[in-house]
């Protein structure tokens, strides 16, 4: 049942949210003074999407570990060999584990839903660059998938933002894309 409700709810989200988002043309990356975590940057981002869920109306008091059990977070950095969308995202990305300090993975779990945040921090801001080149790779190889799938999710792949700021790497597929720059913009000063 809890499976059911948690694909339900995914469903209802992503079909009664209207398309806040907005691209990263012509944004100018600014340079990160502030270190901050990963993790936090992270468990800010779910936050706004256990809000975003709330606010559209799914809220019948669950936790927010049962309201986000749709979604799969992965540790870039200490990637189980073993689990396949990790394996699927780092032979389609090529990415080199080498140049990360720390790196998350936050996705849908079911292929219904296009949302996927990647936050990344770079050993060295030299690196930086190197690393959205991969997640470059890993948007295209979303929108060969979602143009010929869900238009619905097609629209959100389209309206992705990709950007650095110091160290640090931002990848976000996602219906409220503005809330999850701004959370990345704020955590990073």
């Amino acid at each position: 049942m809890k499976k059911v409700l948690g694909i339900f709810i995914c469903a209802m989200v992503i079909f009664t949210m209207v398309g806040c988002s907005g691209s990263n043309d012509g944004k100018k990356d600014e340079v990160a003074t502030t270190e901050v975590s990963v993790k936090d940057i992270m468990d800010s981002i779910k936050g706004q999407i256990v809000q975003d869920i709330k606010d559209a109306g799914f809220d019948e008091g669950q936790s927010d570990e049962t309201i986000l059990q749709s979604y799969m977070e992965t540790n870039l950095v200490n990637a189980k060999t073993d689990d396949p969308m990790t394996q699927i995202f780092m032979e389609r990305t090529d990415l080199d584990k080498d140049l990360l300090a720390e790196g998350l993975m936050f996705g849908a779990m079911f292929n219904t839903n296009s949302d996927e945040i990647i936050v990344l921090k770079a050993k060295n801001e030299k690196d930086t660059e190197s690393l959205k080149a991969f997640l470059q790779k890993e948007l295209d190889a979303q929108i060969q998938t979602w143009e010929r799938y869900l238009p619905d999710q097609y629209e959100k792949v389209k309206n992705n933002v990709l950007k650095t700021k110091g160290n640090y790497v931002l990848y976000a597929t996602y219906e409220n894309v503005d809330a999850v720059e701004k959370i990345f913009d704020e955590k990073i000063k």
